[in-house]
């Protein structure tokens, strides 16, 4: 998979993908609030945003993330990445997407969003070239899942278009020296014929010594692996919006009203009107069709909308008016905090019942109970001198937190954890011996003069050897491991090189003949190459910024950590 997506990047260009690779990592703590508290001059807002994309709802994150996905999913002609890549995609686009704005970059014309279209690595063919059979199945499969309109997409593809004009607009040309390029030259068109000794390990069973000492003095340097994580247990008081429902009485111009606000949520499907076939033509039924619904038509799921939505506001307004007590007895109490008793009085003075969550780290959710990363996330913003949060709504339910207790992390006795002690430390002197073998097989080899020595020894100590011949690295033999035309680079004529270990196997290499081409500035492919090596160095380096950029900002808005 990233080898097509390599090749496609030098073949169209495709800017966002270094975005997708680009390696600047953040500790990502995705949260609703910096910290909690409510209008108390504590700098405590719960609002989250990213160069100007609000993150606070479900409903906002899930639209920032799918734009991602989608965009992912158009680019490469795949989505296939894991959530931390979709993460880190979708926050450098939204992060060159706000230099667009800044620099006020323009959408498409018709015409130049119409080349953009037929780039995208969705709508390539087997031949690479753009395939109208590709866009149409694209846009029917689109059209019949209805998870995403051709409003989005639409938009979507012409951010997309936006981002690659800021990348074009950040690229210079980058600094290549002639002996860069020069090297280059000669990488590719060296001849090489090597010998390729390969030794697996199916049958290396090394007796690895589990004496105590041992595995102590491996507990003692690697107690990091055993560490303990802090776990916090949260009470929490949770307003449902389904507990005020049946109390709501309401009006039926409320409920026109609220149609006509959301009327194209509301649909009917009708039966399409029979026709006749043609003559000598088969039958084919008429496929119904989709209407907008009148209000009496949808007037039950209306009302049952409409209620919950006022149900949600009920919900979220009891959750602030208790944080607001809580802020109120704060302020007036002249601590730092409240402390639990005094939270704990002031919700039974309003009647309410507060629930404690199992003990759990940050990585973790809460036994028994469906909580969000934004729920645990937001429990461990909580401190000793701010115990309580702001309202935080998930789904269909308002939540107050407050700390309740914290086990700090610790490392547990060595006897505790001495069987996962004894298989990490089998693994760690497992691949130790491996790579020991290795140097073994390999000090072995070196010591043979020419090529048939070589092979007979290695053919003697039980390796196979393959033989490979007059390739080179733009041209390489068929069957030849490629990652190997690395391995051979800094080699001579008649070296052998040391063991490559991995997991299943390991190689050593012999080489038979070395033929290193004369290059000058005047080669015909001096330019070509200089340009390459130019361009790629000018994309690490926009990619770079971007990154950065997105890093500083996830970090001011409280969604990443600094360390």
């Amino acid at each position: 998979m990233i080898s097509w997506l390599q090749n496609n990047l030098q073949k169209h260009f495709r800017f966002v993908f270094i975005i997708l690779l680009a390696g600047v990592i953040v500790a990502f703590v995705f949260t609703i609030g910096a910290g909690p508290g409510i209008g108390d001059g504590r700098n405590r807002s719960t609002n989250l945003s990213y160069f100007g994309n609000e993150l606070n709802t479900e409903a906002e994150r899930q639209e920032f993330f799918n734009a991602a996905f989608y965009s992912a999913l158009l680019q490469f002609g795949s989505a296939q990445i894991n959530q931390d890549q979709l993460n880190q995609y979708a926050f450098n686009r939204g992060a060159a997407l706000h230099l667009a704005d800044l620099h006020n970059v323009p959408g498409p014309t018709g015409e130049q969003l119409s080349e953009h279209i037929q780039e995208l690595g969705m709508f390539l063919g087997a031949d690479g070239q753009f395939s109208a059979e590709a866009y149409t199945s694209f846009r029917d499969q689109t059209r019949a899942s209805g998870q995403i309109s051709e409003g989005a997409l639409s938009e979507i593809i012409a951010d997309d278009y936006r981002v690659n004009r800021v990348y074009e607009t950040l690229s210079q040309p980058g600094f290549v020296l002639e002996s860069e390029v020069l090297d280059e030259l000669v990488a590719d068109q060296t001849k090489w014929t090597i010998n390729v000794a390969t030794f697996d390990f199916e049958n290396f069973k090394p007796e690895i010594d589990t004496a105590e000492e041992k595995l102590e003095t491996f507990f003692a340097a690697n107690s990091f692996r055993y560490t303990s994580p802090t776990r916090r247990v949260i009470s929490y008081i949770e307003f449902k919006a389904l507990d005020f429902i049946e109390i709501l009485v309401v009006d039926e111009k409320d409920l026109k009203n609220y149609f006509a606000r959301n009327a194209s949520k509301y649909t009917k499907t009708v039966a399409a009107e029979p026709t006749e076939p043609t003559k000598g033509e088969p039958e084919v039924p008429a496929e119904p069709t989709t209407e907008p619904a009148s209000f009496e038509e949808a007037k039950s799921q209306v009302t049952s909308d409409y209620k919950l939505e006022q149900a949600q506001s009920i919900a979220q307004a009891k959750a602030e008016e208790l944080a607001l007590a809580f802020v109120e007895a704060d302020n007036a109490s002249g601590t730092d905090s409240l402390d639990r008793d005094r939270i704990e009085a002031l919700i039974e003075t309003k009647g309410y019942e507060s629930r404690q969550t199992t003990a759990f780290a940050r990585n973790e959710t809460p036994i028994g109970l469906n909580w969000s990363q934004n729920l645990v996330a937001l429990s461990y913003q909580l401190s000793e001198g701010q115990i309580y949060s702001q309202p935080v709504v998930e789904g269909e339910s308002t939540f107050v937190l407050y700390l309740q207790d914290e086990n700090p992390e610790f490392v547990p006795h060595f006897n505790t954890a001495r069987n996962r002690v004894i298989e990490d430390y089998s693994q760690e002197e497992f691949r130790r011996l491996k790579t020991v073998h290795g140097e073994e097989l390999a000090a072995a080899l070196k010591a043979t003069s020419d090529e048939d020595a070589f092979k007979a020894k290695a053919e003697n100590k039980g390796l196979v050897v393959a033989e490979f011949a007059d390739f080179t690295r733009r041209e390489p033999a068929e069957g030849l491991d490629t990652s190997l035309l690395y391995a051979i680079t800094d080699l001579n004529e008649g070296d052998v090189s040391d063991a490559s270990i991995r997991e299943e196997n390991g190689t050593i290499i012999h080489v038979s003949m070395k033929e290193v081409p004369e290059v000058s500035s005047d080669a015909d492919e001096y330019e070509s190459r200089m340009a390459q090596l130019k361009a790629n160095y000018e994309r690490y380096a926009v990619a770079q910024y971007i990154s950065k950029l997105s890093n500083a900002e996830l970090i001011r808005s409280g969604l990443a950590s600094a360390n």
